[in-house]
């Protein structure tokens, strides 16, 4: 079995060639994942209302995870002591 050499180069987008002694057999530009800095730059996360002590809640009114501090639409189990 001849020796299998891989080669990754960091550029603005990754391309890796998978060759064998001197011929490509595989050859794919792959692009750079997404850099997110905040919770607030995923898409379906809305945290303008955010502030301390806040949780997400999905509301399926908006198809959104909200900010929020009030639970007003869950059942709570507490169990019994």
């Amino acid at each position: 079995m001849a020796e299998t050499t891989a080669t990754v180069e960091e550029e603005q987008s990754i391309s890796a060639t998978v060759s064998q002694t001197s011929t490509t057999t595989s050859s794919t530009d792959l692009a750079n994942p997404a850099v997110l800095e905040s919770l607030s730059d995923v898409a379906d996360v809305d945290t303008v209302d955010k502030i301390n002590g806040s949780v997400l809640v999905y509301k399926t009114l908006t198809n959104k995870w909200t900010a929020t501090t009030t639970l007003d639409a869950q059942n709570m189990e507490g169990g019994e002591f």
